[in-house]
């Protein structure tokens, strides 16, 4: 073999265990990541401004089985209100339909989805205002349409 396919081969060796380390490292670090999440969300759910979800996706391998609303509304008394006509309260389609916890007093309103993924939502608005833009956040979501479908059957 020629000096030249010699310093080939060495490069290729050279690439194959920078990548196999580059690939070991970063699922540590994302191991790690998600204990600490874990961590995080079960001292979040501890808290009494935290309305766990209702019902839990257990047919999907997500971070998570739930979404987490984070909402800068300080009381759970304005999800009482029924949504769009129906004997379903807000709460109720919130936590049990579309699978999301409801935690108040929060610095910004947004959504946490199963794989961790965060959208932002409209500040500075009531209850219904705040379900009804998740629920057509939630209902743009690949699995969270047929959730919202449900919702008007």
């Amino acid at each position: 073999m020629s000096l030249e396919g010699l310093k080939n081969n060495w490069y290729l060796s050279a690439f194959g265990l920078f990548l196999l380390f580059a690939n070991s490292h970063a699922q540590d670090l994302g191991n790690k990541v998600h204990q600490q999440d874990k961590v995080l969300d079960e001292k979040m759910e501890l808290q009494h401004n935290f309305f766990d979800a209702k019902r839990f996706r257990t047919d999907l391998k997500f971070n998570s089985n739930k979404r987490i609303l984070f909402t800068t509304l300080e009381n759970i008394m304005p999800f009482d209100q029924k949504y769009k006509g129906t004997e379903m309260s807000l709460e109720y389609v919130i936590r049990d339909r579309l699978h999301t916890a409801i935690f108040l007093n929060q610095k910004k309103n947004y959504l946490k989805s199963m794989d961790g993924s965060e959208f932002r939502l409209s500040q500075n608005l009531s209850a219904v205002e705040l379900t009804q833009e998740v629920v057509l956040l939630i209902g743009a979501m690949y699995y969270g349409a047929d959730e919202v479908k449900a919702l008007v059957q």
